[in-house]
């Protein structure tokens, strides 16, 4: 697709020998086959700070309240250098457009959840902390979305994501030449579908939040990034089956009655089954894109659901 959403990545992850021990940790489905229809960017905090590779494991440390960045063979403290490269990169990487990161999980410097962090000199680490990059990052963006490649080796969650990721790419494309309120009520109908298959309050909620703000004399680009937080936000928790069926079968509303009672009896059996799980989301969604095609019906709302990513990468096919 022209233009491809451009999507940040934790180095390792494309095939760099960057990592501690000189390895590469290649999550290949992204690198060799989801990247056809993304941008992607690849970046080692590690690295950036001027660590060599190979080079000392660093760990996360808990002292007097605060998070430090240290390499424990030699105490020698990393936090200031990672906490500077990280408010620096990530201002750039938001300035450039990139829509959305996918971290190495359990990285001191990467990882998004469930990352090692020890206390003193106690040898037992508990999960309960985050990538120092990682945390800057998410802090200055919280409108962008992001995940571990863990997370991404599961269909749904992987789809669910890139959905998020385009979704965002749509807002920056929408947006490039500023905003206004006009733009922004328009992107919200756009997508009033695609919410409502995704995060179903958050469609009423963000329509009540552009009103508010706007009552309030808020400037659009205000708005428009405030839109955007809330938004992915409400985005970040997994979707389900049954609110993809219910948007499915709106869609199929708008043309049901131009269908012979046999069509329309195929495109609901076909919506229930993938439903309980027994076909694939690809099965209906492909009926109704050629329903769609032949009726000529190219509304942006409902497009905006049926192509929320590329059917090319092959994700709808397993969700």
């Amino acid at each position: 697709m022209a233009n491809k959403p451009k999507l940040a990545v934790s180095a390792c992850l494309v095939g760099q020998k960057v990592r501690y021990n000189g390895d590469a940790a290649e999550f290949r489905t992204l690198s060799r086959k989801w990247s056809e229809h993304l941008e992607l960017i690849p970046l080692c905090p590690e690295v950036g700070i001027g660590m060599g590779v190979p080079r000392p494991t660093i760990r996360l440390v808990r002292e007097d309240g605060k998070i430090k960045l240290v390499n424990p063979k030699n105490g020698e403290d990393f936090t200031e250098r990672m906490l500077e490269y990280s408010e620096i990169q990530s201002d750039l990487l938001a300035s450039s457009g990139v829509c959305g990161f996918v971290f190495k999980k359990d990285s001191p410097s990467c990882g998004v959840e469930r990352v090692k962090v020890y206390r003193g000199d106690n040898p037992q680490a508990v999960r309960d902390g985050r990538g120092m990059f990682t945390t800057v990052f998410t802090t200055l963006n919280p409108h962008i979305p992001v995940i571990e490649e863990g997370r991404m080796s599961d269909s749904r969650q992987a789809e669910h994501f890139l959905a998020r990721v385009h979704f965002f790419h749509e807002w920056l494309m929408t947006g490039k030449e500023g905003w206004d309120a006009q733009k922004i009520m328009q992107f919200h109908n756009d997508n009033k579908l695609f919410l409502l298959s995704r995060a179903p309050s958050s469609k009423r909620m963000l329509g009540r939040l552009i009103a508010e703000l706007f009552d309030k004399g808020a400037n659009p680009e205000f708005v428009a990034l405030e839109y955007m937080t809330k938004a992915q936000k409400a985005l970040n928790t997994l979707t389900s089956k049954g609110r993809i069926a219910h948007a499915m079968e709106r869609v199929v509303g708008q043309f049901s009655e131009k269908l012979t009672k046999d069509q329309r009896k195929e495109l609901i059996d076909l919506i229930t089954d993938f439903r309980v799980g027994h076909v694939p989301r690809f099965a209906p969604l492909v009926l109704i894109k050629h329903y769609l095609r032949r009726f000529e019906m190219d509304k942006k709302i409902i497009s905006r659901f049926t192509n929320s990513i590329p059917l090319e990468m092959g994700l709808m096919a397993k969700v």
